[in-house]
């Protein structure tokens, strides 16, 4: 029971996928030893010390939602595509070649999985003017305790939610805003919450209520609300430039 719990939870599942993808990393590696006979030497070791380095960083960075998950991730894709075709059309190492064939599939499985919003949103640093960023006004109900907040990504039925206040995990609150001069608002509950940087507030992945008809027919008029948005805030821009 415990297993398919783990497994119904996004987090532990690409958890569990990155793990599987090390083994079968490992299992790669020795195959590709053992084929060209270089076991036990200098090579050997540094190589697997560094792989095994990048593995467990790997890892941890996941652990710990961080930014250079991502980097590691595309440094093992590149390293992962080129063993794939050293052994499959060089080497002629199948078995080798299914190994890391395997990592390939769940790194990227792993990858899609966790981009959500809800652990790692997409925020554009590099938009200093904070009347071109891709996020909208919002206010954040709990109870009586009404929060000024920001929207700041919205994709596959989450969301990001920047604020001020501290919240706990497994929070449910209110998202209301402006639509079409109409007030708006669903139910969320926090999902993931990182630390504040200084000057910054928190970060929030928030999981939006959809469990009936007119929940989903809201998170659908907030996603278009949300992309309409963006796309004028990025003409707005370009006007502002020209």
């Amino acid at each position: 029971m415990k297993i398919i719990e783990r497994l119904q939870d996004t987090y532990q599942r690409v958890l569990i996928l990155c793990i599987l993808q090390s083994v079968c990393a490992v299992f790669g590696f020795m195959g590709e030893s053992l084929a060209g006979r270089f076991v036990l030497n200098l090579t050997f070791v540094l190589q697997f010390a560094l792989l095994a380095v990048t593995l467990n960083f790997h890892l941890r960075a996941l652990k710990n939602l961080l930014n250079s998950f991502w980097s590691l991730t595309i440094a093992l894709g590149l390293f992962y595509l080129v063993a794939f075709f050293r052994n499959a059309f060089y080497l002629d190492n199948n078995l080798t070649s299914l190994w890391y064939l395997s990592c390939i599939v769940l790194l990227g499985l792993s990858a899609w999985q966790i981009s959500s919003p809800l652990y790692y949103p997409m925020v554009q640093w590099w938009e200093y003017d904070a009347r071109f960023r891709p996020d909208i006004r919002i206010s954040v109900e709990m109870g009586e305790d009404n929060q000024r907040a920001r929207l700041t990504d919205l994709r596959r039925g989450a969301g990001c939610v920047v604020m001020f206040h501290s919240v706990p995990v497994g929070t449910w609150f209110n998202v209301t805003t402006d639509v079409m001069a109409q007030r708006f608002g669903m139910r969320a509950q926090v999902v993931s919450r990182k630390e504040p940087i200084l000057g910054r507030g928190y970060i929030y992945g928030v999981r939006f209520d959809t469990e009936d008809l007119e929940q989903r027919q809201r998170l659908k008029l907030l996603s278009n609300y949300w992309n309409e948005s963006k796309k004028l805030k990025t003409r707005n821009k370009f006007d502002a430039l020209r």
